[in-house]
């Protein structure tokens, strides 16, 4: 009974988690509410002249479908009543809602954006609705006091309601999800919701469920058995910060809520899928935005570990919304001074061509040396609109920046084939292209001069040199400035070379 609320008074008429004034339904399709009331009492909802009635089951849980609605930006209100008691939900629009999830960095908000003085003051945008989730706490270091460790028990971990987008609310909406949904909503003149689940510092595993994670040969070690704090199969850094937060009530004995594998926490795998995720299941959606990553690329075994957990996080999504075409469009790591960085964006590059209804937003050229929050979000955002518009919405194929598509040795130079040029390729700097270099067989490692032809470029073999591998922007902090016609930057990647 996903989306049950948690902690309501038994008898009281309740709302599932995510129905709250302001709220954006997906157009278009069948409306599912539910939520609590006294056990086999009657429950209806009155929808204009229309009137809908059910009963609870023994246990109190009742569900309603109501019949779906074209996009309005005319909001309407719905009544429920049972045992003399009576909920309204006023102010609600049908439009597109995606759900936002991952970790800081789509959590970022507006007010620290690079972009902020374009956005706060401006004119505020009426059909942007935002669902703002709430985390007792998230990935910040220190000890957790009594009150944070009662808060860790499943129904009450994550809490959440619907806002408009105004000047009071714009500054802490997450960034990359305001300017996503300010693209579209010029773009496609329909209200937009945005489910904001993000948290900071949590691994892609606790968003998967524990099911799941079992299920898979690769991932079943994830899910224990054995408490995760324990289990080396996760990331060092995710167990330590975990620690940290839970040492306190370790060193005392204090209870923590929690099960057979272990103490709840943002971090333990499956925690955020059970607490924030599956609640919500039933409700319609558009599509997915994920920024999330970081947490995943800090050392070769967890990247490694990330090729077979990234298709499983999408796969599982996907069969728990019963729609095995749902975009999922995700950031791929910018740059910034982290070692394993470039084989982690390689992999993402992969995804990106591996798996269908998916789109890449490459982010190479706004990231930071040494900040892993950079602080231009606006490109990101808008780069994410423009995938939907294609994948979701049906639209051409956008120019997401040049992708490349094939390595022939040519005599004395190797011939890099890209595709998605969008009117060609150019530098962002006017200048020679830069970032590239070859492998040869016994793995050196030689910079080259690059050209560019048309929807070509031409590396210089170094002098009796053969190339077996070319690399482009192959570092954690890359010097590169290929970009497509439109100035969106070429992704990283690395291409064996053909004969």
């Amino acid at each position: 009974m996903a989306g049950i609320p948690f902690g309501s008074a038994f008898g009281q008429i309740t709302l599932g988690r995510p129905f709250t004034d302001h709220m954006v339904i997906q157009r278009d399709r069948p409306i599912p509410f539910w939520g609590t009331a006294k056990p086999k009492a009657e429950v209806t909802i009155q929808d204009g002249d229309v009137l809908q009635s059910t009963k609870a089951d023994a246990s109190g849980y009742w569900s309603i479908e109501l019949a779906a609605r074209p996009a309005d930006r005319v909001p309407f209100q719905l009544k429920v009543n049972s045992d003399g008691q009576s909920l309204f939900l006023s102010d609600l629009l049908a439009g597109d809602v995606w759900i936002c999830a991952g970790q800081s960095n789509m959590e970022f908000p507006v007010s620290r954006s690079a972009s902020a003085k374009e956005v706060l003051g401006a004119k505020e945008l009426l059909g942007l609705r935002l669902y703002q989730a709430e985390y007792t706490a998230t990935g910040a270091g220190g000890q957790w006091t009594s009150r944070t460790l009662e808060g860790l028990a499943p129904d009450s971990f994550a809490k959440g309601k619907w806002s408009l987008c105004t000047q009071d609310t714009l500054p802490s909406m997450s960034a990359v999800a305001y300017y996503f949904g300010a693209a579209l909503d010029e773009r496609l003149d329909v209200p937009i919701g945005l489910v904001d689940l993000a948290a900071g510092g949590p691994p892609i595993e606790a968003w998967i469920s524990r099911d799941a994670l079992a299920a898979s040969p690769a991932t079943k070690n994830i899910a224990g058995p054995g408490n995760w704090l324990d289990n080396p199969a996760l990331g060092d850094w995710c167990r330590e910060r975990a620690r940290q937060n839970l040492s306190r009530a370790m060193e005392t004995t204090e209870a923590i809520p929690g099960d057979d594998l272990g103490p709840n926490h943002a971090f333990k795998p499956g925690f955020l899928w059970q607490t924030a995720v599956a609640p919500i299941t039933r409700l319609p959606i558009r599509g997915v935005l994920w920024y999330q990553g970081e947490s995943n690329a800090g050392s070769p075994s967890r990247v490694e570990q990330h090729a077979a957990l990234f298709p499983l996080l999408i796969s599982d999504w996907r069969r728990q919304w019963r729609d095995e075409r749902l975009p999922f469009l995700f950031v791929q790591l910018p740059s910034m001074g982290r070692p394993y960085w470039p084989v982690f964006r390689e992999q993402q590059r992969g995804f990106s061509s591996q798996i269908k209804h998916v789109g890449m937003a490459v982010t190479i050229d706004v990231g930071h040396p040494t900040d892993v929050h950079p602080r231009r979000k606006k490109p990101v955002g808008e780069r994410l609109a423009a995938l939907a518009m294609h994948i979701a919405y049906g639209g051409p194929q956008p120019s997401t920046g040049p992708l490349v598509q094939s390595a022939r040795a040519k005599g004395v130079t190797v011939s890099l084939h890209f595709s998605n040029t969008g009117g060609g390729l150019t530098t962002s700097d006017g200048q020679p292209p830069i970032g590239f270099e070859i492998l040869d067989a016994t793995g050196a490692s030689h910079a080259v001069r690059a050209s560019i032809e048309g929807d070509f470029i031409l590396l210089e073999l170094p002098k009796d040199a053969k190339g077996v591998e070319a690399r482009f922007a192959w570092a954690p902090v890359p010097g590169c400035n290929l970009v497509d016609g439109r100035g969106l930057p070429a992704s990283p990647f690395r291409i064996l070379i053909a004969d």
